[in-house]
Protein backbone atom coordinates (compact mmCIF):
# COMPACT_ATOMS: atom_id res chain seq x y z
CA UNK A 1 0.00 0.00 0.00
CA UNK A 2 1.36 3.43 -1.01
CA UNK A 3 0.56 6.46 1.07
CA UNK A 4 1.00 10.04 -0.15
CA UNK A 5 2.86 12.62 1.90
CA UNK A 6 -0.35 14.08 3.35
CA UNK A 7 -0.87 10.85 5.32
CA UNK A 8 2.46 11.02 7.15
CA UNK A 9 3.07 12.48 10.58
CA UNK A 10 3.58 16.18 11.12
CA UNK A 11 6.71 17.56 12.83
CA UNK A 12 6.35 17.99 16.57
CA UNK A 13 8.13 20.19 19.08
CA UNK A 14 10.15 17.18 20.25
CA UNK A 15 11.50 16.73 16.72
CA UNK A 16 13.04 20.20 16.50
CA UNK A 17 16.86 20.34 16.37
CA UNK A 18 18.49 20.59 19.76
CA UNK A 19 20.09 23.94 18.93
CA UNK A 20 16.61 25.48 18.64
CA UNK A 21 15.45 24.15 22.00
CA UNK A 22 16.27 26.83 24.57
CA UNK A 23 15.49 27.24 28.22
CA UNK A 24 12.94 30.04 28.30
CA UNK A 25 14.10 31.30 31.63
CA UNK A 26 17.87 31.40 31.12
CA UNK A 27 18.03 31.81 27.34
CA UNK A 28 20.64 29.86 25.41
CA UNK A 29 22.26 27.14 27.51
CA UNK A 30 25.90 26.52 26.63
CA UNK A 31 26.99 22.95 27.50
CA UNK A 32 30.18 22.42 29.48
CA UNK A 33 31.77 20.58 26.55
CA UNK A 34 30.93 23.36 24.07
CA UNK A 35 33.95 24.74 22.15
CA UNK A 36 32.58 28.28 22.61
CA UNK A 37 35.30 30.43 24.23
CA UNK A 38 34.04 33.81 25.42
CA UNK A 39 37.50 35.40 25.73
CA UNK A 40 38.55 34.22 22.28
CA UNK A 41 35.33 35.43 20.63
CA UNK A 42 35.40 38.78 22.47
CA UNK A 43 39.02 39.40 21.40
CA UNK A 44 37.87 39.61 17.77
CA UNK A 45 35.98 42.85 18.41
CA UNK A 46 37.06 46.35 19.35
CA UNK A 47 35.47 49.53 20.63
CA UNK A 48 31.70 49.90 20.61
CA UNK A 49 31.22 46.70 18.60
CA UNK A 50 32.89 44.71 21.39
CA UNK A 51 30.54 46.23 23.97
CA UNK A 52 27.47 45.57 21.82
CA UNK A 53 28.41 41.93 21.28
CA UNK A 54 29.24 41.28 24.95
CA UNK A 55 25.96 42.76 26.19
CA UNK A 56 24.13 40.72 23.53
CA UNK A 57 25.81 37.55 24.83
CA UNK A 58 24.81 38.41 28.39
CA UNK A 59 21.17 39.14 27.57
CA UNK A 60 20.73 35.88 25.65
CA UNK A 61 22.66 33.34 27.72
CA UNK A 62 22.76 33.03 31.50
CA UNK A 63 25.68 30.62 31.09
CA UNK A 64 28.09 33.45 30.25
CA UNK A 65 26.13 36.53 31.38
CA UNK A 66 28.34 37.43 34.35
CA UNK A 67 31.76 37.08 32.64
CA UNK A 68 30.47 38.82 29.50
CA UNK A 69 29.19 41.77 31.52
CA UNK A 70 32.50 41.94 33.40
CA UNK A 71 34.33 42.34 30.08
CA UNK A 72 31.72 44.83 28.87
CA UNK A 73 32.22 47.04 31.95
CA UNK A 74 35.97 47.15 31.35
CA UNK A 75 35.45 48.05 27.66
CA UNK A 76 32.93 50.77 28.51
CA UNK A 77 35.46 52.43 30.83
CA UNK A 78 38.34 52.07 28.37
CA UNK A 79 36.70 53.05 25.08
CA UNK A 80 33.65 55.25 25.76
CA UNK A 81 32.18 58.16 27.70
CA UNK A 82 28.86 56.34 28.02
CA UNK A 83 27.87 56.69 31.68
CA UNK A 84 24.20 55.57 31.25
CA UNK A 85 25.27 52.31 29.55
CA UNK A 86 27.87 51.71 32.25
CA UNK A 87 25.23 52.03 34.98
CA UNK A 88 22.77 49.79 33.12
CA UNK A 89 25.46 47.19 32.43
CA UNK A 90 26.57 47.24 36.07
CA UNK A 91 22.95 46.68 37.17
CA UNK A 92 22.71 43.67 34.85
CA UNK A 93 26.04 42.41 36.17
CA UNK A 94 24.84 42.54 39.77
CA UNK A 95 21.62 40.72 38.83
CA UNK A 96 23.59 37.99 37.07
CA UNK A 97 25.97 37.53 40.02
CA UNK A 98 23.13 37.53 42.56
CA UNK A 99 21.22 34.93 40.52
CA UNK A 100 24.20 32.59 40.77
CA UNK A 101 24.79 33.35 44.47
CA UNK A 102 21.17 32.66 45.43
CA UNK A 103 20.98 29.46 43.38
CA UNK A 104 18.46 30.84 40.90
CA UNK A 105 20.97 30.27 38.13
CA UNK A 106 22.55 26.82 38.50
CA UNK A 107 24.15 26.65 35.09
CA UNK A 108 27.45 24.73 35.45
CA UNK A 109 29.47 27.29 33.46
CA UNK A 110 28.03 30.19 35.46
CA UNK A 111 28.63 28.42 38.80
CA UNK A 112 32.21 27.53 37.83
CA UNK A 113 32.93 31.15 36.92
CA UNK A 114 31.38 32.39 40.16
CA UNK A 115 33.52 30.05 42.26
CA UNK A 116 36.67 31.16 40.46
CA UNK A 117 35.82 34.83 41.06
CA UNK A 118 35.07 34.71 44.79
CA UNK A 119 36.39 37.88 46.40
CA UNK A 120 36.94 39.50 42.98
CA UNK A 121 33.57 41.22 42.52
CA UNK A 122 33.69 44.28 40.28
CA UNK A 123 32.55 47.39 42.24
CA UNK A 124 30.90 50.33 40.56
CA UNK A 125 33.42 53.06 39.74
CA UNK A 126 31.76 56.25 41.02
CA UNK A 127 34.86 58.35 40.34
CA UNK A 128 34.87 57.30 36.67
CA UNK A 129 31.11 57.91 36.41
CA UNK A 130 31.33 61.47 37.77
CA UNK A 131 34.36 62.33 35.66
CA UNK A 132 32.77 60.82 32.53
CA UNK A 133 29.51 62.71 32.97
CA UNK A 134 31.37 66.00 33.31
CA UNK A 135 33.66 65.22 30.37
CA UNK A 136 30.76 64.15 28.15
CA UNK A 137 28.65 67.20 28.91
CA UNK A 138 31.54 69.65 28.56
CA UNK A 139 32.61 68.00 25.31
CA UNK A 140 29.11 68.27 23.83
CA UNK A 141 28.76 71.90 24.97
CA UNK A 142 32.13 72.80 23.49
CA UNK A 143 31.38 71.18 20.12
CA UNK A 144 27.92 72.77 19.93
CA UNK A 145 29.36 76.23 20.66
CA UNK A 146 32.01 75.74 17.97
CA UNK A 147 29.37 74.53 15.51
CA UNK A 148 27.18 77.56 16.26
CA UNK A 149 30.15 79.84 15.55
CA UNK A 150 30.88 78.10 12.25
CA UNK A 151 27.19 78.39 11.26
CA UNK A 152 27.25 82.12 12.04
CA UNK A 153 30.34 82.62 9.89
CA UNK A 154 28.83 80.51 7.04
CA UNK A 155 32.01 78.51 6.49
CA UNK A 156 30.72 75.32 4.81
CA UNK A 157 33.79 73.18 5.40
CA UNK A 158 33.96 74.17 9.07
CA UNK A 159 30.23 73.48 9.52
CA UNK A 160 30.64 70.03 7.95
CA UNK A 161 33.58 69.21 10.20
CA UNK A 162 31.67 70.54 13.21
CA UNK A 163 28.72 68.19 12.53
CA UNK A 164 31.14 65.31 11.91
CA UNK A 165 33.07 65.87 15.14
CA UNK A 166 29.83 66.20 17.11
CA UNK A 167 28.51 62.95 15.57
CA UNK A 168 31.68 61.07 16.52
CA UNK A 169 31.57 62.41 20.07
CA UNK A 170 27.87 61.55 20.46
CA UNK A 171 28.62 58.04 19.22
CA UNK A 172 31.31 57.75 21.90
CA UNK A 173 28.82 58.85 24.57
CA UNK A 174 26.26 56.25 23.42
CA UNK A 175 23.79 58.67 21.78
CA UNK A 176 23.41 56.75 18.51
CA UNK A 177 20.34 58.61 17.25
CA UNK A 178 22.04 61.95 17.91
CA UNK A 179 25.11 60.73 16.05
CA UNK A 180 23.04 59.80 12.99
CA UNK A 181 21.29 63.19 13.06
CA UNK A 182 24.61 65.03 13.13
CA UNK A 183 26.06 62.90 10.34
CA UNK A 184 23.03 63.47 8.10
CA UNK A 185 23.03 67.22 8.83
CA UNK A 186 26.58 67.41 7.50
CA UNK A 187 25.37 66.17 4.10
CA UNK A 188 24.28 69.57 2.80
CA UNK A 189 27.69 71.02 3.65
CA UNK A 190 29.68 68.34 1.79
CA UNK A 191 31.49 69.92 -1.14
CA UNK A 192 33.35 66.87 -2.50
CA UNK A 193 32.61 63.20 -3.07
CA UNK A 194 35.21 62.36 -0.42
CA UNK A 195 33.16 64.29 2.14
CA UNK A 196 29.99 62.42 1.15
CA UNK A 197 31.82 59.08 1.41
CA UNK A 198 33.12 59.95 4.88
CA UNK A 199 29.60 60.89 6.03
CA UNK A 200 28.10 57.67 4.63
CA UNK A 201 30.71 55.49 6.34
CA UNK A 202 29.93 57.17 9.65
CA UNK A 203 26.18 56.57 9.27
CA UNK A 204 26.76 52.92 8.26
CA UNK A 205 28.90 52.32 11.37
CA UNK A 206 26.18 53.65 13.67
CA UNK A 207 23.36 51.89 11.78
CA UNK A 208 25.13 48.53 12.12
CA UNK A 209 25.30 49.00 15.88
CA UNK A 210 21.55 49.64 15.84
CA UNK A 211 20.93 46.71 13.42
CA UNK A 212 19.06 49.17 11.18
CA UNK A 213 19.59 47.25 7.94
CA UNK A 214 17.48 49.49 5.68
CA UNK A 215 19.61 52.47 6.73
CA UNK A 216 22.75 50.45 6.01
CA UNK A 217 21.55 49.55 2.51
CA UNK A 218 20.56 53.12 1.65
CA UNK A 219 23.87 54.59 2.71
CA UNK A 220 25.93 51.83 1.12
CA UNK A 221 24.37 52.80 -2.23
CA UNK A 222 25.19 56.47 -1.61
CA UNK A 223 28.72 55.62 -0.52
CA UNK A 224 29.32 53.49 -3.62
CA UNK A 225 28.16 56.37 -5.84
CA UNK A 226 30.53 58.74 -4.02
CA UNK A 227 33.39 56.23 -4.34
CA UNK A 228 32.74 55.90 -8.10
CA UNK A 229 32.81 59.69 -8.42
CA UNK A 230 36.15 59.81 -6.60
CA UNK A 231 37.67 57.09 -8.78
CA UNK A 232 36.20 58.40 -12.06
CA UNK A 233 36.29 62.21 -11.89
CA UNK A 234 35.04 64.38 -14.72
CA UNK A 235 38.65 65.19 -15.62
CA UNK A 236 39.49 61.54 -16.12
CA UNK A 237 40.37 62.31 -19.76
CA UNK A 238 43.22 64.55 -18.65
CA UNK A 239 45.30 61.67 -17.37
CA UNK A 240 49.03 61.68 -17.24
CA UNK A 241 50.73 60.09 -20.25
CA UNK A 242 52.30 56.75 -19.51
CA UNK A 243 56.11 56.87 -19.32
CA UNK A 244 57.94 55.60 -22.36
CA UNK A 245 60.04 52.51 -21.83
CA UNK A 246 63.05 52.28 -24.12
CA UNK A 247 64.64 48.89 -24.87
CA UNK A 248 66.67 47.70 -21.93
CA UNK A 249 64.89 49.95 -19.43
CA UNK A 250 63.13 48.53 -16.39
CA UNK A 251 59.40 49.20 -16.17
CA UNK A 252 58.78 51.88 -13.54
CA UNK A 253 56.96 50.80 -10.39
CA UNK A 254 53.67 52.30 -9.27
CA UNK A 255 53.99 55.69 -7.67
CA UNK A 256 53.85 55.24 -3.84
CA UNK A 257 51.12 57.86 -3.55
CA UNK A 258 49.02 56.14 -6.22
CA UNK A 259 49.65 52.77 -4.60
CA UNK A 260 48.42 54.09 -1.25
CA UNK A 261 45.32 55.56 -2.91
CA UNK A 262 44.58 52.27 -4.65
CA UNK A 263 44.92 50.36 -1.39
CA UNK A 264 42.60 52.80 0.38
CA UNK A 265 40.08 52.48 -2.45
CA UNK A 266 40.10 48.66 -2.20
CA UNK A 267 39.77 48.78 1.57
CA UNK A 268 36.82 51.17 1.40
CA UNK A 269 35.10 49.11 -1.31
CA UNK A 270 35.45 45.97 0.80
CA UNK A 271 34.04 47.74 3.86
CA UNK A 272 30.99 48.65 1.80
CA UNK A 273 30.69 45.13 0.39
CA UNK A 274 30.77 43.67 3.91
CA UNK A 275 28.19 46.19 5.20
CA UNK A 276 26.00 45.34 2.21
CA UNK A 277 26.30 41.64 3.01
CA UNK A 278 25.27 42.20 6.62
CA UNK A 279 22.27 44.24 5.43
CA UNK A 280 21.24 41.45 3.04
CA UNK A 281 21.64 38.91 5.85
CA UNK A 282 19.59 41.06 8.21
CA UNK A 283 16.75 41.30 5.69
CA UNK A 284 16.78 37.56 4.89
CA UNK A 285 18.28 37.79 1.39
CA UNK A 286 20.72 34.94 1.91
CA UNK A 287 21.83 34.46 -1.71
CA UNK A 288 22.99 38.06 -2.12
CA UNK A 289 24.53 38.02 1.34
CA UNK A 290 26.54 34.89 0.46
CA UNK A 291 27.80 36.44 -2.79
CA UNK A 292 28.81 39.61 -0.93
CA UNK A 293 30.73 37.77 1.82
CA UNK A 294 32.51 35.46 -0.63
CA UNK A 295 33.41 38.41 -2.86
CA UNK A 296 35.61 40.30 -0.40
CA UNK A 297 39.38 40.44 -0.90
CA UNK A 298 42.45 40.14 1.27
CA UNK A 299 42.31 43.79 2.34
CA UNK A 300 39.79 42.63 4.95
CA UNK A 301 42.58 40.84 6.82
CA UNK A 302 45.24 43.56 6.51
CA UNK A 303 42.81 46.35 7.50
CA UNK A 304 40.51 44.46 9.85
CA UNK A 305 40.51 47.22 12.51
CA UNK A 306 38.90 49.64 10.06
CA UNK A 307 36.33 47.14 8.85
CA UNK A 308 32.83 46.93 10.23
CA UNK A 309 32.90 43.13 10.74
CA UNK A 310 35.94 41.02 11.80
CA UNK A 311 37.25 38.23 9.52
CA UNK A 312 35.92 35.44 11.77
CA UNK A 313 32.37 36.76 11.44
CA UNK A 314 32.75 37.18 7.67
CA UNK A 315 33.79 33.52 7.41
CA UNK A 316 30.84 32.43 9.58
CA UNK A 317 28.31 34.44 7.56
CA UNK A 318 29.80 33.28 4.24
CA UNK A 319 29.61 29.60 5.21
CA UNK A 320 26.09 29.69 6.68
CA UNK A 321 24.54 31.71 3.84
CA UNK A 322 26.57 29.88 1.19
CA UNK A 323 25.50 26.40 2.32
CA UNK A 324 21.90 27.63 2.40
CA UNK A 325 21.87 29.10 -1.11
CA UNK A 326 24.80 27.90 -3.27
CA UNK A 327 24.77 24.98 -5.68
CA UNK A 328 27.32 22.21 -5.20
CA UNK A 329 29.64 23.73 -7.82
CA UNK A 330 29.38 27.17 -6.21
CA UNK A 331 30.20 25.69 -2.79
CA UNK A 332 33.41 24.34 -4.28
CA UNK A 333 34.38 27.54 -6.14
CA UNK A 334 33.23 30.21 -3.70
CA UNK A 335 33.87 28.49 -0.35
CA UNK A 336 36.45 25.72 -0.66
CA UNK A 337 38.65 27.10 -3.46
CA UNK A 338 38.24 30.82 -2.77
CA UNK A 339 41.79 32.10 -2.19
CA UNK A 340 40.55 35.35 -0.61
CA UNK A 341 38.21 33.58 1.81
CA UNK A 342 40.72 30.90 2.82
CA UNK A 343 42.65 33.10 5.33
CA UNK A 344 39.37 33.99 7.05
CA UNK A 345 38.39 30.33 7.29
CA UNK A 346 41.77 29.74 8.95
CA UNK A 347 40.58 31.98 11.80
CA UNK A 348 37.67 29.56 12.41
CA UNK A 349 38.98 26.16 11.12
CA UNK A 350 35.81 24.26 12.04
CA UNK A 351 33.93 26.20 9.34
CA UNK A 352 36.09 24.63 6.62
CA UNK A 353 35.38 21.20 8.12
CA UNK A 354 31.64 21.90 7.92
CA UNK A 355 31.84 22.97 4.27
CA UNK A 356 34.02 19.98 3.36
CA UNK A 357 31.63 17.56 5.09
CA UNK A 358 28.61 18.85 3.16
CA UNK A 359 30.52 18.97 -0.13
CA UNK A 360 31.68 15.36 0.37
CA UNK A 361 28.09 14.31 1.14
CA UNK A 362 28.96 13.47 4.76
CA UNK A 363 25.74 15.06 5.93
CA UNK A 364 25.63 13.47 9.37
CA UNK A 365 29.11 14.81 10.13
CA UNK A 366 28.24 18.28 8.79
CA UNK A 367 25.04 18.54 10.83
CA UNK A 368 26.88 17.25 13.89
CA UNK A 369 29.52 19.99 13.55
CA UNK A 370 26.81 22.63 13.14
CA UNK A 371 25.18 21.35 16.32
CA UNK A 372 28.48 21.26 18.19
CA UNK A 373 29.24 24.90 17.39
CA UNK A 374 25.65 26.09 17.62
CA UNK A 375 26.36 28.42 20.57
CA UNK A 376 28.61 30.57 18.39
CA UNK A 377 25.87 30.89 15.79
CA UNK A 378 22.97 31.47 18.20
CA UNK A 379 24.82 34.24 20.03
CA UNK A 380 25.70 36.25 16.93
CA UNK A 381 23.72 39.49 16.86
CA UNK A 382 23.17 39.51 13.06
CA UNK A 383 22.95 35.76 12.39
CA UNK A 384 20.82 34.55 15.31
CA UNK A 385 17.40 35.89 14.14
CA UNK A 386 17.76 33.96 10.86
CA UNK A 387 19.50 30.85 12.18
CA UNK A 388 16.40 28.55 12.24
CA UNK A 389 15.64 29.42 8.61
CA UNK A 390 19.28 28.98 7.54
CA UNK A 391 19.54 25.59 9.27
CA UNK A 392 16.27 24.53 7.62
CA UNK A 393 17.57 25.56 4.18
CA UNK A 394 20.92 23.82 4.71
CA UNK A 395 19.22 20.62 5.86
CA UNK A 396 16.66 20.72 3.03
CA UNK A 397 19.36 21.26 0.41
CA UNK A 398 21.32 18.33 1.85
CA UNK A 399 18.25 16.06 1.71
CA UNK A 400 17.67 17.02 -1.93
CA UNK A 401 21.31 16.41 -2.86
CA UNK A 402 21.25 12.98 -1.19
CA UNK A 403 18.02 11.82 -2.86
CA UNK A 404 18.60 13.23 -6.36
CA UNK A 405 20.56 10.23 -7.82
CA UNK A 406 18.00 7.64 -6.63
CA UNK A 407 14.68 6.51 -8.03
CA UNK A 408 13.89 5.09 -4.57
CA UNK A 409 15.74 4.89 -1.26
CA UNK A 410 15.13 3.22 2.07
CA UNK A 411 13.91 5.63 4.72
CA UNK A 412 16.02 3.85 7.37
CA UNK A 413 19.16 4.17 5.24
CA UNK A 414 18.52 7.84 4.51
CA UNK A 415 17.80 8.56 8.17
CA UNK A 416 21.09 6.92 9.17
CA UNK A 417 22.97 9.08 6.65
CA UNK A 418 21.67 12.22 8.38
CA UNK A 419 21.56 11.01 11.97
CA UNK A 420 17.76 11.35 12.14
CA UNK A 421 15.17 8.96 13.49
CA UNK A 422 12.78 7.45 10.93
CA UNK A 423 9.91 9.56 12.28
CA UNK A 424 11.94 12.77 12.11
CA UNK A 425 13.05 12.06 8.55
CA UNK A 426 9.48 11.34 7.44
CA UNK A 427 8.34 14.65 8.94
CA UNK A 428 11.06 16.61 7.19
CA UNK A 429 10.56 14.91 3.84
CA UNK A 430 6.80 15.40 4.10
CA UNK A 431 7.36 19.12 4.60
CA UNK A 432 9.57 19.27 1.50
CA UNK A 433 7.06 17.30 -0.58
CA UNK A 434 4.24 19.64 0.41
CA UNK A 435 6.32 22.69 -0.49
CA UNK A 436 7.03 21.23 -3.94
CA UNK A 437 10.80 20.96 -3.44
CA UNK A 438 10.74 17.14 -3.34
CA UNK A 439 9.28 15.35 -6.36
CA UNK A 440 8.63 12.15 -4.48
CA UNK A 441 6.14 10.17 -2.43
CA UNK A 442 6.45 8.03 0.70
CA UNK A 443 5.55 4.34 0.55
CA UNK A 444 4.77 3.63 4.20
CA UNK A 445 4.29 -0.11 3.69
CA UNK A 446 7.70 -0.64 2.09
CA UNK A 447 9.30 2.18 4.15
CA UNK A 448 10.89 3.75 1.07
CA UNK A 449 10.96 7.15 -0.55
CA UNK A 450 10.02 6.91 -4.23
CA UNK A 451 10.79 9.55 -6.84
CA UNK A 452 7.91 10.73 -8.98
CA UNK A 453 9.05 10.00 -12.53
CA UNK A 454 7.87 12.01 -15.48
CA UNK A 455 5.79 10.15 -18.09
CA UNK A 456 8.01 11.14 -21.01
CA UNK A 457 6.01 9.16 -23.57
CA UNK A 458 2.70 10.58 -22.39
CA UNK A 459 4.06 14.13 -22.48
CA UNK A 460 5.42 13.58 -26.01
CA UNK A 461 1.99 12.38 -27.23
CA UNK A 462 0.32 15.33 -25.52
CA UNK A 463 2.63 17.83 -27.19
CA UNK A 464 2.18 16.10 -30.57
CA UNK A 465 -1.62 16.30 -30.28
CA UNK A 466 -1.46 19.98 -29.31
CA UNK A 467 0.82 20.74 -32.28
CA UNK A 468 -1.50 18.82 -34.63
CA UNK A 469 -4.57 20.75 -33.42
CA UNK A 470 -2.73 24.05 -33.86
CA UNK A 471 -1.72 23.14 -37.45
CA UNK A 472 -5.27 22.03 -38.19
CA UNK A 473 -6.71 25.38 -37.01
CA UNK A 474 -4.23 27.29 -39.14
CA UNK A 475 -5.02 25.12 -42.19
CA UNK A 476 -8.78 25.67 -41.83
CA UNK A 477 -8.27 29.42 -41.45
CA UNK A 478 -6.01 29.57 -44.54
CA UNK A 479 -8.49 27.54 -46.62
CA UNK A 480 -11.37 29.83 -45.58
CA UNK A 481 -9.38 32.91 -46.56
CA UNK A 482 -8.52 31.46 -49.99
CA UNK A 483 -12.21 30.66 -50.67
CA UNK A 484 -13.26 34.17 -49.66
CA UNK A 485 -10.69 35.72 -51.99
CA UNK A 486 -11.75 33.35 -54.83
CA UNK A 487 -15.40 34.34 -54.35
CA UNK A 488 -14.39 38.03 -54.29
CA UNK A 489 -15.83 38.39 -50.80
CA UNK A 490 -13.40 41.12 -49.82
CA UNK A 491 -14.14 44.23 -47.74
CA UNK A 492 -12.00 47.09 -48.94
CA UNK A 493 -10.60 49.67 -46.57
CA UNK A 494 -11.32 53.44 -46.68
CA UNK A 495 -10.25 55.45 -49.74
CA UNK A 496 -6.51 55.98 -49.73
CA UNK A 497 -5.93 52.99 -47.49
CA UNK A 498 -4.01 49.99 -48.88
CA UNK A 499 -5.61 47.48 -46.49
CA UNK A 500 -8.45 45.13 -47.42
CA UNK A 501 -10.59 43.04 -45.12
Amino acid sequence: MEVDSEATAQPTQAQEPKQQQQDRRHGIIIPEDSPFDLDQVASQYEGRTRITRLTHFAHHSASIAAPALTLALASLKADTLDAPSYEATFGSYRQAVNAIATGENRDPLAVAWYQSQKGKDVPIDRVWLDRTRREAQSGIDKLEVELKGYTTNLIKESIRMGHRDLARFLFRTGDFQGAIRSYTKSREFCTTSQHVLEMCLGVIEVALELSNYSFVRNYVVKAESALDAINNPATAGKTKAAPTNLPGMLAPGMDPVEAAKEKEKLSTQERLTIANGVAYLGTGNFDRAARAFTGVGKETLSSQIGHFIPPADIALYAVMTGLASFTRDEVRRKLLENADLRPMLDVEPYLRDIVRAFYDNKFKEGLSLLEKHSARQMLDVHLAPHLPQLIHLIRSRALLVYFRPYSSVSIARMAAAFGFSDLELRARVTELIKSGEFKARIDNQAAVLVARKKDVRGEAFKKALEAGEKIQRRTVAAELRMRLIKSDVVVKGPKGSQESY
